[in-house]
C-alpha cells in the first residue's frame, strides 16, 4: 500500500509540474501538454484529488479561451471529459457553472456537455432536465453556424442518452425519472430547430440537423401524443439527399427512427412509407449518382427493419419495381430479397406466394445479370424452404431451363464467336450448377415441390450436364423416404405430378442404364445413376425391388476405388438388364423398353461410349424378349434401315450380336433372308431409287463374327461351320471376284473385317466345353486367305494394322484342331516372321508418317505387331510336344540371328525372349544346349538391347530346366549389359567375373596364409593392387561378408586404408555408399557393414578434415535410425567357424556398431583439432546408443563440437538442418537435440546460420512427442544465451511456446525444461515485455512447488524469485496475493529433503518479503540464514508466527488454512513441519481467531498424524495436539 501511495504521489507531482508550464507555453506547446495529460489520465486509476481539481480548472479555462486555437481547445475538452472518469461531479459542476440561462455559452462547452452525455449516460441523466431547460434559453441566441452545429450535436447525444434511459431505465442505479419531462424538453428544442434553422442553412448546419433528426424523432415516437408531430418531419429528412456523405447521415437517421417505430409499433402513414421505400430503393439501385458502399449497407439495414414491420407493403412495392424492365433494379431488388430471406424473418414466411409471384415476373428476362440474380434468389428460397408445393415448381424448372438455355447459347454458332457472350453464358451455367449442387431437398416443404416432378429432367439429353446433382437430389429424397418407412413415418412420396408429364418406367431404365456406363470412366454421374437405379426399383417395376437390392450393392463396391475396364463394366450392366427382364417376365414391357432404346438412339454421338452401350443394351433387350415375331421384325428393320442406328456397321453388329445370346436361330435366319433379299433385282432398284445406304458384305462379315462370339456355346459348334464360317467365306470370296475371277481385294476395311470375324469365331469355338471333339474343316482354307493378306503387305512400310490383326487370327486358328503338319507350321511361322523382321529400321519406318499422330500410330502398330508375332510363335512352339520340331522352329530364326543388320537381330532376339520368358511347360526331352549356343553369344552383341534380349532368352532356357543358381548369376550380370560401348562392356563383364573369383579364393585361404607373415603381407599387397583398378568391386565384395567382421576382413580393410594413394578414395566411396544406404531413412545390413568398414578405415588415423562434417551427420543419422534395432548374424560364415559347445551366435547390435564408428571418428577429429573432449567421457556413447537417453547423448555430443571451426560447423548444420523437418520422429529428435545445444553459441548466431533453425524448432515445440518438445524448448531457452537480441525481437513467439510447455502435466522433463527456459528468457526482458503473460507464468509456476521431482521444484522456486523482479505496477497487487498463497510452500520447503531446494526457498522468500510490507520478517529470515547451521524449524515457526500475530494476522490465518493440505504430503519432513507450524499458529493466534477455526477439522487431522508411521511426525502432532487442547480450555474459561 505504501508503495502504491508513493507511486500515486509521484504522478501527482509530475502533473502539478506540467500544469505549471501551461501558462508559459504557446498553443502548440499546450497541445503537447494536453495530449500527454490525456494519456496519463486514461492509464492511471488513482489520481490525487488536488491534481484532478487543478486539471479541471486549467482545462475548463482553456476550453473557453477564444484566443486559443481550435485544436488546443479540443484537446483541453478531451482532457476535461476524461477527468469525468475520476470525478464526474466536479467536471459536471465546472461545465454547468459556465452553462447559464439566457447566456450564450462557449462552443466547446456545449460540445463537452454532449461528449459527457455520450460517455457517461448514467451519470448525466440526473442533470439532463436542468441542462435542457438551460439549453432552451440559449438556442434562441445562437446566430453563428458553429454554435448551431454545437447545439445540434448536443441535441443528438442528449436524445440518444434519454432514449437509452427510457428503454433500459431498470439498469440505472437510481429511481425512475419522469421520461415525459425529458422528452418534452427535446420536443421543444427539436421544434425550435426545425422551425427556425432549416431555412437558408449552410451545408455544415444541414448535416448537423440531419444527424440530430433521427435520434430526436426516435425519442419522440415513444409518446403517442408526439408521434404525429414526429412523423410530420420525416418527409423533410427524406428531401435532404444531396451527396454521398449527407446521404449516409440521412439513412442513418432514417434507420434510427424506423427502428424506434418498429420498437413502439408506430403506424407510418402510407404516403410517408411509400416515400421511404422509394428513397431507399433509389439508394440501393440508383445508377445516376455515385454511391458509397456504406450508404448501400445502411439502406439494406433500413429495408431489413421494414421487412419486419411492413412486410406486405414492402413486398408489394418490390413487385411493382420488378415489373419495370430495368436490369439494375431487378438485380438489386433480388439481391436484397436474398439477404432478407437469409435473415430468417418470421413474418416474411407468411408471404412466400408473393415472393414467388415476384420471381416469376422476370422469368422471360434474358439479361445475364438478371438470370444469375434470379438463380441466386431461388437458391436462397430453396435453402430456407420458401417454396410452396403448388407454385414453387416453376422456380425449380427455371434452374434447369437456364442451364439448358446457356448450353444452347454456348454451342450456337452466332453467339459462341463473341467472347463476352461466352463468358456471360458460362457464368449463368456455373451459377445454375452451383444452385443445384447446394440444393437441400429435405428442407421443409421441398420434398413436396420436387417429387416426383424432378424425374422429368432425367431423360432429356439437354439436361445431361446436371445429372450428377439431379441424381444426388433424387437419391437423398428416396433414401429419406426409405428411412421414414422403416419407422412408420412415411410422407408417401407418390408418383403424382399433376400437369407435369412424367417419364415412363422404360424411359427411366433406358436412360439410367446408358448413363451408368460412364462410371467406368470415373464420371460421378455414372456411379450416381447406378445408385439411383436401386432407389427407383419399385417405381420402375415392383418385381425388381428384391433383385436389385441383391445385385446393385455388389456392383457399386469397386466404384469406391479404381474403375472397372469399360468392357467388363458394360458386361456387368448388361447382366443386370438381362436378369431384370427375366424377373419382370412381361413381353409387352420388354417391347416397350426396346422402343425406348430406339427412341433415345439419336440423343448420343456415334462415337460416344453411351451410344455403343445403347446398341448392346438394345440387343440384350431383344434377346430377352419372348415374342419371336417382334424380335424378327425388329431385326429385319435394323438390317434394312441400318443408318437409323447411327454407325450402321457397329450398331447392327452390336444389336444382332447381343440378340444372338438367346435368339441365335432367329438372328441367323434373318441374316440369311436378308442376304437372299439383297440379291433380288427389286431390292437393288429400291436402294438406288430411294437413296438408301444398305448394309454391305463387309458389314455382314462383321455381324457374323459378333454373332458367333455372343451365341450360346452349346448351340454354336453344331452349326458354326454351316451357318457362320461358310457364309463368311462366301461373302469374302464374292467380294474378291471381278467378272468371276478371284483376285485379292485391296480394300483394307474388308481385310480388317474378315480377320476380326475369323478371330471372334475362333475365340467362340475355344470357349466351348466340347472343343476337344471338334475339328474345324475349313481351318486350312481360312489360314490360306489370311496368309495371303500377310504376303501382300509391303516390306518397306508399316501403315496398316493388317499384319497385326492377321497374326492374331493365325494364332487363334492355330489353337484349333486339326493340328497341321510340321512343314505347314514352319511355312506359316516363316512367312509371319518375314513380314516383320525384314522391315527397315524402326526410325526409318516412323519417318514415313506425315504427322506426329501418324508417327505415333506407326510406333503403336510396330509394338503390337511384334507382341502378336511373339505370341504366335510361342503358341506354335509349345503346342508341339515333339522336342525336335520345337528345335526346328527355333532354327528358323538362325538366319536373322546371324544377320549383319542390328535391327533384324534385335527383332529375332525379342521374339525369342517372348517365347522363352516365364514358359512353364516344354517337351521333356528338349535339349537346351543347342539353343544356348544359339542365344548366348548374343550376350556380347554390339547393341545393348540385343544383349538384354539374349540374356532374357538364356534365363528363360535355364528356367525351363530349373537351374536357379545360374539364373541368379545371369540376372546379376544382366544389369551391366546396357553400356553403349561393346568393348568396354565385354571387358567389364569378364573382369567382374574374374575379380569375384579371385577375392573369394583369397578370403577362403586367408587363415592358412596368416600362419606365414610374409605370405600374408603379400596377399594384402595383392588385394591393394587390385583395388587400384577395381575399388568398387572389392568394396562391394567385402561389404557382403557377415557382421561383425572377423579379423581377416578387418585386416583387408586396414590394408586398403593404409595405402596412401587409395585411402582418401576409399573413404569417399564408403561415405557415398553410406549416404545412398540412408536415402530411404532406413538402415539395411549393408549400411551397417559400411559403418563398420569406416571404423576400420578411420582407426588407421586417416585424415578426415574434408569429410568430417558429412561423416558426423551420416553416422549420427545411422545411430538414430538403428536405435533398438536387432540384426542376427548368419549361423555359418564363409569360413565355417566352429563355436565352443553350448555357445550360440550372438545378436549384432547395429546401433552399438554405428556408435563405435562415430566414437572412432570423434577421436580422430580431436587429434586433428576438429572437436574437443566431452565432459561426460565414455558415458557419452552409452547415452547416445540408448533409445531412452539418445537425445541427452546428442546434446553432450553437440557440446563437444569445436564451434570455432567455422567451415566444419557450417557443413554440419547444413547437413543436419533437414532432419528438423524429417518425416521420421527419431530423426527430428536427433536434429532438434543437436541444434538445441548449438543455439547457445553466440559465434554461430553471428555467422547467421541459426536464424531459420529458430522458427523450425519453435514449431517442433508443439509436437506430440514429449522428447521432441523437451529438446525444442531447451533450444528456445538457449537462444537467450546465444543471441539475446533475438529473444527481444521474437519474445512473443518464445514466451507463448515455452509457457505452453508448462501445461504438459504428463511429462516432468518438458515442464522442467520450460521452467529453465523461462528463467533464461525472462532475464533478458522487462516487466512491459512480459506484462501480457505475467499472470499466467506466476500461476503456472506456483503449481510446481509441490512436484515430486526435485528438479521441477527447484527450478520453480528459482523462477518465482526472478518473477518478483519483473513485477510491474500493474501486477504488483496480484503478485502480492500470490506470495501470500505461496508462503506455506516457502516456509515448509525451507527444510525440504533436498538441501538445494531449501536454499532456493530462502532466496525466493527473501525476495518476496518486501511485497508483504513486514520488514521484521526479513530480519527474522536473515538471523536464521546467517547461522552457521540451519536452526530447527520449530524455533523458526514460533518466531515467525509471533511476528505475524502482531503485524499481519490475516497472513497467519492464510497459513493456517493452507497447512491442512500438507498433512498428507509424501515427505515425512513436510508432514512433520506442517504439524509444527500448526502448533506455532495455535500458540500465537488470538482467541477470536481460534474460535473461527474449524476445531473438528484440526482435531481430526492431528489425531491422524499421531498415528503416522514416522516417529518425528507423531511427536510433532502430539505437541500440536496438547497446545490445541490448552488453547481450547482458555476459550472455555473465558466464556
Amino acid at each position: 500500500m505504501a508503495s502504491i501511495m508513493e507511486e500515486t504521489g509521484g504522478i501527482s507531482k509530475d502533473i502539478h509540474l506540467t500544469l505549471g508550464m501551461l501558462d508559459k507555453e504557446d498553443d502548440e506547446g499546450k497541445e503537447d501538454i494536453y495530449s500527454s495529460l490525456a494519456t496519463v489520465i486514461q492509464n492511471n486509476d488513482n489520481l490525487n484529488h488536488l491534481a484532478i481539481q487543478r486539471m479541471i480548472f486549467h482545462a475548463s479555462k482553456d476550453v473557453r479561451n477564444n484566443d486559443a486555437s481550435r485544436e488546443m481547445r479540443m484537446l483541453a475538452g478531451e482532457v476535461l471529459v476524461s477527468l469525468a472518469d475520476h470525478d464526474f461531479n466536479s467536471v459536471m459542476d465546472e461545465i454547468q457553472r459556465h452553462f447559464k440561462i439566457m447566456e450564450l455559452p462557449d462552443e466547446f462547452t456545449v460540445l463537452a456537455l454532449a461528449e459527457l452525455a455520450t460517455s457517461h449516460v448514467s451519470e448525466s441523466i440526473p442533470f439532463m432536465t436542468m441542462t435542457l431547460l438551460t439549453m432552451q434559453t440559449m438556442v434562441k441566441l445562437a446566430e453563428e453556424e458553429k454554435m448551431k452545429n454545437a447545439f445540434c450535436i448536443a441535441l443528438e447525444t442528449f436524445s440518444k442518452a434519454i432514449f437509452k434511459y427510457i428503454n433500459h431505465w431498470e439498469e440505472f442505479p437510481y429511481p425512475k425519472m419522469n421520461a415525459n419531462r425529458l422528452s418534452d424538453k427535446i420536443y421543444m428544442l427539436f421544434r425550435f430547430i426545425m422551425d427556425k434553422w432549416t431555412t437558408n442553412m449552410t451545408y455544415e448546419t444541414n448535416q448537423a440537423i440531419v444527424k440530430a433528426h433521427g435520434p430526436a424523432v426516435a425519442l419522440l415516437l415513444h409518446r403517442e401524443d408526439l408521434q404525429e408531430f414526429a412523423l410530420h418531419h420525416v418527409p423533410w429528412l427524406l428531401k435532404q439527399y444531396k451527396d454521398v456523405e449527407t446521404n449516409f447521415y440521412v439513412i442513418q437517421s432514417l434507420k434510427q427512427l424506423l427502428a424506434a417505430a418498429k420498437l413502439y409499433e408506430v403506424y407510418i402513414p402510407k404516403n410517408i412509407k411509400r416515400t421511404i421505400f422509394t428513397v431507399l430503393h433509389q439508394q440501393l439501385c440508383g445508377i445516376s449518382e455515385p454511391k458509397a458502399k456504406e450508404n448501400e449497407n445502411e439502406a439494406v439495414q433500413c429495408f431489413l427493419i421494414l421487412v419486419h414491420s411492413n412486410t406486405a407493403d414492402l413486398l408489394e412495392f418490390f413487385e411493382e419495381q420488378v415489373k419495370i424492365s430495368d436490369e439494375n433494379i431487378r438485380v438489386r431488388t433480388f439481391s436484397f430479397l436474398r439477404s432478407a430471406i437469409y435473415t430468417d424473418e418470421p413474418k416474411l414466411r407468411d408471404y412466400i406466394t408473393m415472393i414467388e409471384r415476384t420471381v416469376k415476373l422476370v422469368m422471360d428476362d434474358y439479361s445475364v445479370k438478371v438470370r444469375i440474380s434470379t438463380l441466386l434468389l431461388i437458391q436462397s428460397m430453396c435453402d430456407k424452404g420458401y417454396l410452396e408445393a403448388s407454385e414453387g415448381w416453376e422456380l425449380i424448372e427455371y434452374i434447369f431451363f437456364q442451364f439448358a438455355f446457356s448450353r444452347w447459347n454456348l454451342v450456337d454458332p452466332e453467339k459462341s464467336t463473341i467472347q463476352e457472350n461466352l463468358m456471360a453464358e458460362n457464368s449463368v451455367l456455373e451459377t445454375a450448377l452451383k444452385v443445384l449442387q447446394g440444393l437441400d431437398p429435405l428442407v421443409n416443404g421441398m420434398p413436396q415441390v420436387l417429387w416426383p416432378k424432378l424425374l422429368t429432367f432425367v431423360v432429356p439429353t439437354e439436361y445431361t450436364g446436371v445429372l450428377p446433382y439431379l441424381f444426388n437430389i433424387l437419391r437423398i429424397l428416396l433414401m429419406a423416404e426409405e428411412k421414414k418407412q422403416k419407422v412408420d413415418e412415411s410422407t408417401a412420396l407418390v408418383i403424382s405430378a399433376g400437369p407435369v408429364k412424367l417419364p415412363s418406367a422404360q424411359q427411366l431404365l433406358a436412360r439410367l442404364l446408358v448413363i451408368a456406363v460412364l462410371a467406368s470412366e470415373g464420371l460421378p454421374c455414372g456411379t450416381a445413376a447406378v445408385g439411383l437405379l436401386k432407389n427407383l426399383s419399385s417405381i420402375i417395376h415392383p418385381n425388381l425391388t428384391e433383385l436389385w437390392k441383391e445385385l446393385i450393392p455388389d456392383l457399386l463396391l469397386p466404384l469406391g476405388g479404381d474403375c472397372y475396364k469399360v468392357t467388363l463394366w458394360e458386361e456387368m450392366l448388361l447382366e443386370i438388364l438381362r436378369e431384370s427382364l427375366w424377373k419382370i417376365n412381361d413381353k409387352n414391357w420388354s417391347i416397350q423398353l426396346t422402343h425406348e432404346f430406339i427412341q433415345q438412339m439419336g440423343a448420343y454421338y456415334n462415337t460416344s461410349l453411351e451410344k455403343k452401350f445403347l446398341w448392346k443394351a438394345l440387343g440384350t433387350t431383344l434377346s430377352c424378349c419372348q415374342d419371336a415375331n417382334f424380335v424378327t421384325a425388329q431385326l429385319k428393320c435394323f438390317l434394312l434401315n441400318a443408318s437409323h442406328l447411327g454407325d450402321q456397321r457397329e450398331g447392327t453388329v452390336s444389336v444382332l450380336g447381343y440378340c444372338a445370346k438367346n435368339h441365335m436361330d432367329i438372328v441367323l435366319k434373318v441374316l440369311k433372308m436378308f442376304q437372299v433379299d439383297q440379291k433380288s433385282f427389286s431390292s437393288r432398284c429400291k436402294s438406288i431409287l430411294y437413296g438408301k445406304k444398305a448394309l454391305t458384305k463387309i458389314d455382314l462379315i462383321a455381324i457374323y463374327g459378333c454373332v458367333a462370339l455372343q451365341s450360346p456355346k452349346r448351340q454354336l459348334l453344331p452349326i458354326v461351320e454351316k451357318d457362320i464360317v461358310i457364309p463368311v467365306l462366301n461373302l469374302y470370296t464374292s467380294s474378291c471376284q471381278i467378272l468371276g475371277i478371284t483376285v485379292l481385294n485391296k480394300n483394307m476395311d474388308l481385310q480388317m473385317s474378315f480377320t476380326k470375324s475369323i478371330t471372334e469365331i475362333c475365340i467362340a469355338i475355344q470357349d466351348t466345353e466340347e472343343l476337344l471333339n471338334f475339328n474345324l474343316t475349313h481351318k486350312e482354307v481360312l489360314l490360306g486367305y489370311i496368309l495371303d493378306l500377310i504376303r501382300e503387305e509391303p516390306l518397306d512400310s508399316l501403315a496398316s494394322p493388317i499384319r497385326w490383326k492377321a497374326l492374331i487370327a493365325i494364332r487363334c486358328l492355330s489353337k484349333l484342331k486339326p493340328q497341321l503338319p510340321l512343314n505347314d507350321n514352319l511355312n506359316i511361322l516363316e512367312e509371319s516372321l518375314q513380314s516383320l523382321i525384314l522391315l527397315p529400321h524402326l526410325t526409318q519406318i516412323i519417318e514415313d508418317g506425315q504427322t506426329s499422330e501418324d508417327k505415333a500410330h506407326i510406333h503403336f502398330l510396330y509394338g503390337r505387331s511384334m507382341d502378336a508375332l511373339g505370341k504366335l510363335m510361342r503358341t506354335l512352339v509349345w503346342n508341339n510336344w515333339d522336342p525336335e520340331e520345337c528345335q526346328e522352329m527355333f532354327n528358323l530364326l538362325r538366319i536373322w540371328l546371324l544377320s549383319s543388320k542390328e535391327w533384324e537381330r534385335e527383332r529375332a532376339l525379342q521374339i525369342c525372349s517372348k517365347v522363352l520368358t516365364n514358359s512353364n511347360e516344354s517337351p521333356e526331352r528338349l535339349k537346351i544346349g543347342p539353343l544356348l549356343g544359339l542365344f548366348a553369344p548374343h550376350c556380347c552383341d554390339t547393341l545393348p538391347t540385343n544383349r538384354l534380349w539374349a540374356a532374357d532368352a538364356v534365363i528363360g532356357l535355364l528356367f525351363l530346366k530349373d537351374v536357379p543358381q545360374e539364373m541368379e548369376k545371369l540376372r546379376q550380370l544382366q544389369e551391366g549389359l546396357q553400356s553403349t560401348d561393346s568393348q568396354v562392356q565385354l571387358w567389364i563383364a569378364s573382369n567382374m567375373a574374374k575379380l569375384l573369383n579371385i577375392l573369394s579364393s583369397i578370403y577362403h585361404h586367408m587363415p592358412i596364409l596368416r600362419l606365414k607373415k610374409q605370405n600374408f603381407n603379400f596377399v594384402l599387397q595383392a588385394v591393394t593392387q587390385l583395388a587400384n583398378f577395381h575399388l568398387k568391386e572389392i568394396v562391394c565384395n567385402l561389404l557382403n561378408k557377415p557382421l561383425p567382421f572377423d579379423r581377416d576382413i578387418k585386416a583387408l580393410w586396414k590394408a586398403l586404408a593404409e595405402d596412401s594413394s587409395l585411402n582418401s578414395q576409399l573413404l569417399r566411396a564408403l561415405i557415398d555408399k553410406l549416404e545412398n544406404g540412408l536415402e530411404n531413412d532406413a538402415a539395411e545390413s549393408e549400411t551397417i557393414a559400411v559403418a563398420c568398414a569406416i571404423y576400420e578405415v578411420v582407426s588407421t588415423e586417416v585424415h578426415i578434415r574434408e569429410s568430417y562434417a558429412k561423416l558426423f551427420y551420416l553416422l549420427l543419422k545411422l545411430i538414430s535410425c538403428t536405435l533398438g534395432q536387432k540384426m542376427p548374424t548368419s549361423t555359418l560364415s564363409e569360413k565355417k567357424k566352429v563355436l565352443p559347445q553350448g555357445q550360440k551366435h550372438q545378436e549384432v547390435d547395429p546401433c552399438r556398431l554405428s556408435t563405435n564408428t562415430l566414437r572412432c571418428v570423434q577421436s580422430q577429429a580431436i587429434k586433428e583439432g576438429l572437436a574437443k573432449e566431452s565432459e561426460e567421457g565414455d558415458n557419452l556413447w552409452n547415452l547416445l546408443s540408448s533409445r531412452h537417453s539418445h537425445h541427452l547423448g546428442v546434446c553432450v555430443l553437440a557440446r563437444s563440437l569445436a564451434v570455432w571451426q567455422q567451415e566444419i560447423m557450417i557443413g554440419i548444420m547444413e547437413h543436419m538442418f533437414p532432419l528438423l523437418s524429417s518425416s521420421s520422429e527419431t530423426f527430428r529428435i536427433t536434429g532438434t537435440a543437436l541444434f538445441s545445444e548449438l543455439m547457445k553459441e553466440p559465434l554461430l548466431w553471428k555467422q547467421g546460420n541459426l536464424r531459420e533453425v529458430l522458427f523450425v524448432i519453435d514449431q517442433s515445440a508443439w509436437d506430440t512427442n514429449t522428447t521432441l518438445r523437451q529438446m525444442a524448448i531447451r533450444g528456445l531457452g538457449n537462444v537467450a544465451l546465444g543471441s539475446p537480441q533475438k529473444v527481444k525481437k521474437n519474445k512473443q513467439m518464445l514466451l507463448e511456446t515455452v509457457i505452453r510447455g508448462l501445461y504438459h502435466l504428463t511429462c516432468t522433463e518438458v515442464i522442467c525444461e520450460s521452467l529453465k527456459g523461462l528463467k533464461k528468457i525472462l532475464e533478458l526482458l522487462t516487466d512491459r515485455d512480459v506484462s501480457f503473460y505475467f499472470k499466467e507464468i506466476v500461476l503456472q509456476t506456483r503449481t510446481f512447488f509441490e512436484d515430486e521431482q526435485d528438479n521441477v521444484r527447484l527450478t520453480a522456486f528459482i523462477l518465482f524469485e526472478d518473477l518478483a523482479s519483473l513485477t510491474g505496477k500493474r501486477w504488483k497487487m496480484f503478485f502480492t496475493e500470490e506470495i501470500k498463497k505461496s508462503m506455506i510452500s516457502f516456509i515448509l520447503h525451507l527444510w525440504d529433503p533436498n538441501p538445494k531446494i531449501g536454499m532456493a526457498c530462502r532466496d525466493a522468500l527473501a525476495t518476496c518479503i518486501p511485497f508483504l510490507g513486514i520488514q521484521d520478517l526479513r530480519a527474522l529470515l536473515d538471523r536464521f540464514v546467517d547461522c552457521q547451521e540451519m536452526p530447527k524449524n520449530r524455533e523458526f515457526y514460533r518466531d515467525l508466527c509471533m511476528k505475524l500475530a502482531k503485524k499481519n494476522q490475516d497472513l497467519l490465518w492464510i497459513l493456517h488454512t493452507h497447512t491442512f493440505a500438507y498433512f498428507n504430503s509424501s515427505w515425512e519432513g513436510i508432514r512433520s513441519g506442517a504439524a509444527k507450524l500448526t502448533d506455532a499458529i495455535i500458540q500465537n493466534v488470538t482467541l477470536q481467531f481460534l474460535e473461527m477455526m474449524d476445531q473438528e477439522q484440526v482435531d481430526s487431522c492431528l489425531q491422524a498424524l499421531r498415528k503416522d508411521p514416522c516417529v518425528s511426525v507423531q511427536r510433532a502432532a502430539e505437541a500440536a495436539m496438547q497446545t490445541f487442547l490448552r488453547r481450547c480450555r482458555e476459550i472455555s474459561n473465558c466464556s
